[in-house]
């Protein structure tokens, strides 16, 4: 009777080990994101990235970063699986890669930063619910076009892009936004300027310098 009660205990204990794996896997869907600098092209280069979680045992992950006048995308995908505290994905057609799901709800995992990149980064990435996070884009028409690129990260950061299609320079800014339903506040990191705009139907309205000549900022609409 003993030995009964003890197998029946081991089995209860591996029941429920198996179901809290398999609700720890549930809880983890969603985005994570994080970065890193790194010294480059004479200068520093700063990724952005983020790894979704999907409930169909995908991953994706993006990654960004500004090289002169270009915002560069690199998007990985892939599978994933989760044992406990053990977080695995395998990128198509490449080999597994281990990683760790940790007690402060971050994850672990090496991140492929750009497509050049040789080797990959190790990173904690944190949950991110930020849901209008992404690269919203728009073409300006005048006495010379104007391609215009706003990247809102995952972690309430924002870069933007001015390019002119002419030998005028480009606008460069960045710093951080915050979003409170469908009012963006942005804070421009080099001045401490602040100003508001609006998130709605992926498009995103806000005054951003458009031209460095001039400086001064106009309402623009970018969508994604």
């Amino acid at each position: 009777m003993g030995e009964r009660k003890a197998l029946l205990s081991v089995i209860l204990l591996t029941i429920l080990v198996f179901f809290a794996g398999v609700v720890q896997a549930a809880d983890l869907l969603g985005v994570y994101a994080g970065g890193h600098e790194t010294a480059g092209m004479g200068g520093s280069i700063v990724y952005t990235y983020s790894v979704e979680l999907k409930a169909d045992d995908s991953y994706e992950l993006k990654s960004y970063f500004v090289m002169g006048d270009v915002l560069y995308e690199f998007i990985e995908t892939g599978t994933y699986s989760v044992d406990g505290a053990q977080l695995v994905i395998t990128p198509e057609g490449q080999e597994p890669i281990e990683g760790s799901v940790n007690s402060d709800g971050t994850i672990t995992i090496g991140v492929k930063p750009s497509q050049m990149a040789r080797e990959r980064t190790e990173a904690a990435l944190t949950p991110s619910a930020i849901a209008v996070a992404g690269v919203y884009k728009a073409t300006l028409q005048g006495a010379a076009a104007v391609e215009i690129t706003l990247y809102l990260t995952p972690l309430g950061e924002y870069y933007y892009l001015a390019v002119p299609d002419s030998d005028s320079p480009a606008v460069h800014e960045n710093g951080a936004y915050q979003v409170n339903g469908a009012e963006l506040a942005f804070q421009v990191a080099e001045s401490g300027e602040t100003f508001a705009g609006k998130v709605e139907d992926d498009k995103v309205s806000a005054p951003f310098i458009v031209s460095a000549m001039m400086g001064m900022r106009m309402e623009i609409e970018l969508a994604k």
